[in-house]
């Protein structure tokens, strides 16, 4: 669904009347700009900005919280649009434990060569994570691999150099698997993302784990088909369902306000899972970079991406596409198959 700039300006408006209403409610997780659920599904020719709760509130139960002052009635429109109430409870998905364990999976591995989609962690934390790709700094001409603040630093304070493994320490990782050194994130500017610059000990390729490589960047649109290729669930697709999203969000025991969310629900089954985070999302039709991983809810099954460009822009990097699409070969009685890929 393409929104015209006057509808994206007017909903951008409501947004923020809507978060300064209601985001800081103790029942408030999520407002974003979407389709409605209506009847149980989603209103693919609606939109309207969407106040995601922990549990949806009826009968005594709601006038009892209004009451005591933990929720506030919502109304039917803000803004001019019509609103929408859902649940969710999200969380980040990174994966932590106290002690490694050795999971029997390919993408816990040590990877002699480096994709997007396989767990890495920083050399602190008990944990695994996604390697969501690479990026090359805009200033400095650097290769660096770009996931999550809560994979690459994963505490505040964190000092430039901290190691990265691949795999992830709960995947066996230890210092000689080190391939980056934690460079900076973007967390002060309310987006989970951070990028590690690569020490060259490994290649890191575009390619995805189980996909194609990525071929460029794009922007988000309600309704778009995604794909993307996470340690934790592997390759799954999913369908943009709403953008420009704010959530409150828990990080190492501090609330934080997260910004330009990417909202997407499953088409089947599991869409995303802790260990997941840093994954890139992309457009399943193009194979662009559109969002990157950093929470989810399990009921219902539910992603969040931050935009890819506010990350981009953010953190001053650009994505590191392929030089060339993929190259096909269609024969007689078969449909359009891959044969051969193109790395930068």
């Amino acid at each position: 669904m393409t929104i015209d700039n006057t509808t994206l300006a007017r909903a951008r408006l409501a947004l923020r009347a809507a978060t300064r209403e209601f985001l800081f409610q103790p029942n408030v997780t999520l407002i974003d700009f979407g389709n409605p659920l209506r009847a149980g599904r989603l209103a693919e020719d609606e939109l309207s900005i969407r106040i995601h709760v922990n549990k949806k509130l009826t009968g005594v139960t709601l006038e009892s919280a209004v009451e005591t002052g933990q929720t506030r009635p919502i109304p039917s429109y803000i803004g001019g649009f019509k609103t929408d109430v859902a649940e969710g409870k999200y969380r980040p998905h990174g994966w932590w434990d106290s002690s490694p364990v050795l999971a029997a999976h390919p993408r816990a591995a040590r990877a002699e060569i480096l994709r997007g989609g396989i767990s890495i962690s920083n050399e602190y934390h008990y944990s695994f994570g996604t390697l969501g790709g690479l990026v090359r700094d805009r200033k400095s001409g650097d290769d660096m691999l770009l996931s999550n603040w809560h994979v690459l630093a994963g505490r505040w304070g964190v000092q430039p150099g901290q190691l990265i493994y691949q795999p992830g320490r709960l995947d066996g990782g230890t210092r000689v698997d080190a391939i980056a050194g934690y460079t900076r994130d973007a967390m002060s500017t309310n987006l989970d993302a951070a990028v590690a610059t690569l020490n060259g000990s490994r290649k890191l390729l575009t390619e995805q784990v189980g996909l194609k490589p990525v071929t460029g960047v794009s922007q988000a649109e309600i309704g778009m088909r995604v794909v993307k290729s996470g340690r934790k669930t592997g390759v799954t697709f999913g369908r943009v369902t709403a953008i420009e999203g704010i959530a409150k969000m828990n990080y190492d025991y501090v609330e934080r306000i997260m910004r330009d969310i990417i909202t997407i629900d499953s088409l089947s089954g599991e869409v995303s899972s802790g260990g997941d985070s840093g994954s890139w999302w992309l457009d399943a039709e193009t194979m662009h970079v559109i969002g990157l991983h950093f929470a989810g809810s399990d009921y219902p099954e539910r992603a969040l991406a931050h935009d890819i460009q506010s990350v981009r822009d953010t953190l001053n990097i650009e994505i590191v596409a392929s030089k060339y699409s993929p190259a096909y070969v269609k024969t007689e009685g078969q449909t359009l198959k891959t044969i051969r890929y193109f790395n930068y």
